[in-house]
């Protein structure tokens, strides 16, 4: 494993917590589970079912503003995303 990959598992931390998917106006918010979140993206836990566009939002707190994202893959109800804007 090299260096790079060793610091980036040791950024990223187990969560398990809950969040909302930030979608648009009609969509609204879809509750999802935080699994693991460094400070490039996270990997959630999503609904099976959901449709989700390329880029969408992730709040983290309940009411919060969402931080935005993009989806980098997907297999049934586990996702990873990419955050777009530092924090």
């Amino acid at each position: 494993m090299r260096i790079k990959q060793k610091r980036a598992i040791r950024r990223m931390r187990r969560r398990h917590q809950r969040a909302w998917l930030v979608l648009d106006s009609v969509q609204g918010r879809s509750e999802c589970e935080v699994m693991d979140i460094s400070s490039d993206g996270a990997r959630l836990v999503i609904a099976s079912g959901l449709t989700l566009p390329k880029r969408f939002g992730v709040a983290l707190v309940p009411n919060s503003p969402p931080r935005e994202c993009e989806r980098v893959w997907r297999n049934g109800e586990m996702m990873g995303v990419r955050f777009t804007e530092p924090r």
